[in-house]
């Protein structure tokens, strides 16, 4: 959740497996907000900023791989902003 006008920064640590984490180097967005701007952060996670005087839910989605890593970790976030 965010207030209306103010950025979102959202951290993403990466994978686990056990007690040992791997970073996600490599984050797509594969679905844009349709309401507001987000941007990936290398090494740190993504900032979402809402349009102008928006209010409501805003939905994106990433692809996220690390070396190393099988696989990929692929999911949508919902931001709530009021």
């Amino acid at each position: 959740m965010t207030a209306a006008d103010k950025v979102c920064n959202i951290s993403f640590p990466g994978f686990m497996s056990g007690n040992k984490r791997t970073p996600a180097t490599n984050v797509k967005i594969t679905k844009q907000p349709k309401s507001g701007k987000l941007k990936v952060v290398a090494g740190k996670g993504m900032v979402y900023t809402p349009a102008a005087g928006f209010k409501g839910k805003d939905t994106f989605c990433t692809r996220n791989t690390a070396p190393g890593v099988s696989g990929t970790l692929s999911g949508c976030v919902t931001v709530t902003v009021r």
